[in-house]
């Protein structure tokens, strides 16, 4: 069975998609008419852009997203028995599987952007990958930090990135390390996301997303907050709110698309990040980017 699988933040690159708008009159169509929703021209960044310009939070998650419904779009033989996508990607993936149009998508992405930046402004906070542990031992060294540090992202056995105020994730970092992690890696990022501290970013993002038109996908989505599977839009939805405060369990989803049925996993988007991650997760999976028609 084939799970397609969609990446979060932090697989931009200059000159993204450009080598599809230029070859397909789809493609073409879709990135022009995603300038005029956003206005401004996202497909000037994501083709000449700079590294700087692409780390902008209103642009990397729409320049990523973007990308990711292109790929799907335009993917040879496209027939998922089952989707997923990290943080972000869980948007790619809904489109890719039917439930959303790709307008409603970006517009949601866009606004989840938004409220991300206000939000990471209201406190200062950030995230770090925590490398060498035991998922367990991360989560019981941050329990003890009275909610100041989350764990946060599951992305594969032995790297977890954990979420939370500057002073906390210094001294959980020393914890960490005292308690056998190899290395604990300050990430660049604005904020803490996937955390508590990402309230009022729900808040605002949860009124969009009741109003926006979800459908019942063609295939199971494995959502980040729970790693089950689901084809319904009630349950899709909260998940979806419920996904900015709450951690990306990769690992667990990946495990559970397995044990679904899943031998080859298909990266539709810019970059391999989740291939490398489903190989740690699962070394006997299948995995390769999508093919372009």
């Amino acid at each position: 069975m084939r799970a397609y699988i969609f990446p979060g933040q932090g697989s931009q690159f200059s000159g993204m998609a450009k080598d599809l708008y230029e070859s397909s009159d789809l493609a073409k169509a879709i990135v022009q008419e995603a300038d005029e929703i956003l206005g401004f021209s996202l497909s000037k960044i994501m083709f000449e852009g700079t590294d700087e310009e692409l780390k902008q939070t209103k642009v990397t998650q729409p320049a990523i997203y973007l990308h990711s419904v292109l790929v799907a779009k335009l993917a040879k033989d496209f027939k998922p028995d089952m989707v997923a996508g990290h943080s972000l990607g869980e948007f790619s993936a809904l489109v890719a599987a039917g439930a959303l149009s790709w307008q409603d998508g970006l517009r949601l992405v866009s606004k989840r952007a938004l409220a991300m930046q206000a939000a990471c402004e209201i406190q200062k906070s950030t995230m770090a990958a925590v490398l060498g542990l035991p998922d367990a031992t991360i989560q019981e060294i941050c329990a003890k930090s009275n909610g100041a540090v989350v764990a946060a992202n599951f992305n594969c056995p032995g790297q977890v990135v954990i979420s939370g105020s500057v002073d906390g994730i210094e001294k959980v970092g020393e914890e960490l390390k005292a308690a056998g992690a190899k290395r604990v890696l300050p990430l660049p990022v604005g904020g803490a996301f996937h955390s508590p501290y990402m309230e009022p970013a729900r808040v605002e993002l949860a009124a969009a997303i009741e109003q926006t038109e979800i459908m019942a996908p063609v295939c199971p989505i494995f959502q980040n907050v729970n790693a089950k599977p689901s084809q319904d839009p009630t349950t899709i939805k909260k998940n979806l709110i419920d996904q900015l405060t709450g951690a990306v369990l990769w690992t667990q989803s990946v495990e559970a698309m397995v044990a679904a049925g899943a031998s080859e996993f298909i990266e539709c988007g810019p970059g391999k990040v989740l291939q490398g991650l489903v190989k740690k997760i699962n070394a006997e999976a299948l995995v390769s980017s999508a093919e372009i028609n």
